[in-house]
């Protein structure tokens, strides 16, 4: 629902021709009646008129299924009034994105995604934003001004408990990473591992090129693989090596996406998309109230989503306990 428009002006230039045009076929009496007529019509769209806030403006990255869940949830909660955008993935048509909220006026941006946040902290910063569904936000400079956001990343922690629940024997979890983009990722995961007894065994990369070669020099050393949502690490062809390689070496491989379970890795635990537009509803209702309210504060998923491949399972060797299974959310067979 698009936000509601101020009225526009009528020019001046266009309104002394229809009059001149009316005269010309009246008497003079009747065209004077009608000039002062139409001079108060224009007197009155000339006042100005207070815009009619959106509240919100929602604006959307991509049109893509993480994004739609995350709006989805938004929406579900929300009592604010909503003006959506979705981006055009050009300059120009952007930039009249930017132009259409700022005229909305609106209380709070919703950013969807990383392009969204970036468009509105770089164009829209005088208004305060919340983002989610953006991994690492602090790499993208969203943790100052009047911005807060929900990280799309699951604790490290929470997702290295899962994959010991699931895999009890593990003692040695791989990853294979870029350091200039996710170096405090992996910083924060071995701290993490060793409070649950596990030793983290990283394997850094500058080039896709590269990750074959890592990978087949850090399986042999390790009971699990898990991957990091690194750009350089995710590409096409490097996620094929990857649930190919884990497969033919029997090691479990972690994911960060479901879509990448249902692909062939072991397990994930993902963020729930649609709680997380619930959660964003609960943050600018905060700001909302509170213009001040933790600004430039990261916050993390509230729930999350574990999926498991029993078929992966079954081809590496490994049972699934009914107790881990209890707590999946999502079972390919």
């Amino acid at each position: 629902m698009k936000g509601m428009k101020t009225r526009g002006k009528w020019p001046v230039g266009r309104l002394q021709e229809f009059l001149k045009m009316e005269e010309t076929f009246m008497s003079r009496g009747l065209a004077i009646f009608r000039m002062y007529s139409y001079l108060l019509v224009f007197a009155f769209l000339l006042v100005p008129i207070q815009a009619v806030s959106a509240e919100v403006a929602v604006i959307k990255s991509h049109d893509l299924p993480p994004h739609n869940q995350a709006v989805k949830g938004f929406l579900s909660t929300t009592r604010a009034s909503v003006s959506e955008y979705q981006l055009m993935g050009d300059t120009q048509g952007d930039a009249g994105i930017v132009n259409k909220v700022r005229r909305s006026r609106p209380d709070v941006i919703l950013a969807v995604g990383a392009k969204a946040a970036s468009l509105a902290k770089e164009n829209l910063s005088e208004t305060p934003m919340v983002y989610c569904v953006v991994i690492a936000p602090e790499k993208y400079g969203f943790t100052v001004g009047k911005m807060t956001g929900i990280a799309m990343e699951v604790p490290v922690k929470e997702q290295f408990r899962v994959f010991k629940s699931t895999i009890p024997t593990l003692k040695h979890i791989g990853v294979v990473y870029d350091p200039s983009k996710t170096e405090g990722l992996i910083r924060l995961a071995r701290q993490e591992a060793q409070a649950l007894g596990i030793e983290v065994i990283a394997v850094k990369i500058s080039h896709p090129k590269e990750l074959p070669g890592a990978i087949r020099r850090l399986l042999p050393q390790v009971q699990g693989f898990w991957m990091v949502p690194d750009s350089t690490v995710m590409t096409t062809d490097s996620i094929q090596f990857i649930l190919l390689a884990t497969l033919q070496e029997n090691i479990p491989f972690m994911a960060f996406s479901s879509a990448l379970v249902k692909s062939g890795a072991l397990l994930s635990l993902s963020p729930d998309y649609f709680t997380i537009g619930k959660q964003s509803s609960s943050l600018i209702d905060k700001i909302r109230m509170n213009p001040n309210f933790v600004r430039g504060g990261i916050v993390y998923p509230e729930e999350t989503h574990f999926s498991i491949n029993l078929k992966t399972a079954r081809i590496l060797g490994i049972d699934i306990s009914n107790e881990v299974l209890s707590q999946a959310d999502e079972v390919f067979k």
